[in-house]
């Protein structure tokens, strides 16, 4: 409860007891911060999650069998992107597909059923990391 007269930061307990809040006004913008810090700022723009056709779980178990490595399907989220191409939220240029770490993969719209593109995906994910070891080229991704 607020009483006229008052500092606006005042407060007046049910028992009468008056409370003054003394929090910095610096300090009251920290939850919104916080809660944008929390926003996917490495999302491509208009990413939208999806459900991969069920070709995408057969392509899996290729690049599985070719890299000579196993992993949960079911782990990975998938992304849509509107567009051939995207603007990389990781470095400079186009990109047709994007692994982020742990399990996320970003697809754009014009390649979701380009078996290249989501095989080289997925062999990121497989491998858990960003850059393009020999087996890329071996597996002819």
């Amino acid at each position: 409860m607020v009483v006229l007269g008052l500092h606006p930061r005042a407060l007046v307990c049910g028992d009468g007891v008056l409370l003054k809040t003394s929090m910095p006004r610096y300090l009251q913008w920290l939850p919104v911060v916080l809660l944008l810090g929390c926003l996917d700022a490495f999302s491509p723009a208009g990413a939208v999650p999806f459900t991969p056709h069920a070709v995408y779980r057969s392509w899996w178990t290729e690049i599985e069998r070719c890299a000579g490595l196993s992993g949960a399907y079911d782990r990975v989220e998938w992304y849509e992107v509107p567009g051939a191409s995207y603007s990389c939220p990781a470095y400079e240029g186009r990109c047709d597909g994007w692994w982020r770490s742990p399990h996320s993969i970003y697809m754009a719209q014009s390649q979701l059923y380009d078996r290249r593109v989501a095989e080289h995906e997925m062999l990121h994910d497989l491998l858990q990391r960003g850059d393009h070891p020999a087996v890329f080229q071996a597996c002819g991704v």
